[in-house]
């Protein structure tokens, strides 16, 4: 009987043991395993961190670092579009592609041409014209001279119409002078002006040079330069950032490729000369002078002559072409009326 107790007491004690040491590893105080989410005593989850920069052991690889969370501002960017297409006002929203966007703008020119306000059908043909060459697509060409006619019809009736409301300054012819005499004066009065005076007879319809003592003259403000685009083959006469006039060009062949750049207007020549380094000079009219009716040289940003020039052409079909030994082809009727209205000094840039 007394063995039977001391037998039971021992395995009471034994069982008493055994419980204490898994009571003090089931605890708070138990290693507690990295990246386990562990109840916290305010009801919120806490992860568990390992300590800041840990030194991995041999042969481990450390872990990746966790991809940045978008803020705020990337949510919408990371939204996916709904089939339908994206929300109006959304920045998913694309703009209307660029060459129907130059064509909704060009068939409101043209709307605006037939309604008789010549102003807002110059306005648009002038921008869907430079719309297209500033493209980053090869020019339409066909666009181009579509839009080129429809423009000269709204200029004639806007800027080359004495009645137009361009921007002027007005002045009275005195008497004794000439057209020339006039142009000095104004340009003595306005300093800042750049004209010439086949601009005052094409902009007051006047026949001819000759004016009268008295006559009303409107002096175009606007002032007069060049843009040539190479790659559309094209040449625009601009009055400051409006499009006057555009033609079709041809430009200088492989080899001998007309140079991009900033030039300035120098000699204009009707029926010119063509003079060719170390050798004789061809007179116009002979078959081996490719310089056409008119010639109107090229001026360097340093005031030395480039040898380059916007001229007329015997061969019409050249235009359009890669033909030239550098200079600026134009059909006899379009460089015709270019010499007019492009007074010396103007600006000529030359873009790729």
């Amino acid at each position: 009987m007394r063995a039977f107790v001391l037998l039971l007491l021992g395995g009471g004690l034994l069982w008493l043991v055994l419980r204490n040491l898994g009571t003090s590893h089931a605890g708070g105080d138990a290693p507690p395993t990295p990246g386990v989410l562990v109840p916290s005593s305010s009801g919120q989850e806490d992860l568990d961190q390992a300590p800041a920069n840990p030194r991995p052991g041999p042969g481990a690889v450390p872990a990746p670092n966790p991809a940045p969370q978008p803020g705020p501002e990337s949510k919408s960017a990371s939204r996916p579009i709904p089939p339908g297409g994206a929300p109006e006002g959304s920045s998913e929203a694309a703009a209307p592609a660029e060459p129907a966007r130059l064509a909704m703008l060009a068939r409101s020119a043209e709307e605006a041409l037939e309604a008789g306000r010549y102003r807002d059908g110059a306005r648009g043909f002038s921008e869907a014209l430079l719309g297209e060459v500033r493209s980053t697509k090869p020019a339409d060409r066909a666009l181009l001279r579509k839009w080129s006619d429809l423009l000269a019809r709204a200029q004639a009736r806007y800027q080359w119409n004495a009645t137009g409301d361009w921007p002027a300054v007005e002045t009275k012819v005195a008497s004794g002078e000439s057209l020339i005499a006039v142009r000095k004066r104004v340009l003595a009065e306005h300093p800042n002006l750049l004209f010439c005076t086949g601009q005052i007879v094409r902009a007051n319809e006047l026949h001819g040079d000759v004016v009268r003592p008295g006559q009303l003259l409107r002096i175009p403000t606007a002032r007069a330069h060049m843009l040539v685009d190479l790659d559309a083959h094209w040449a625009f006469y601009m009055l400051d950032d409006m499009v006057a006039a555009a033609w079709e060009v041809g430009v200088g062949m492989p080899g001998s490729e007309t140079k991009p750049g900033t030039y300035t207007v120098g000699e204009k020549r009707k029926e010119p000369m063509w003079f060719r380094p170390g050798k004789e000079p061809v007179p116009y009219g002979d078959p081996q002078n490719p310089l056409g009716s008119r010639w109107i040289a090229w001026v360097l940003p340093d005031g030395r002559n480039s040898g380059l020039g916007f001229h007329g052409t015997r061969d019409p079909e050249s235009v359009g072409q890669d033909l030239s030994q550098g200079c600026i082809r134009m059909r006899q009727g379009d460089v015709e009326e270019l010499f007019e209205i492009l007074p010396k000094d103007a600006e000529i840039t030359v873009q790729p």
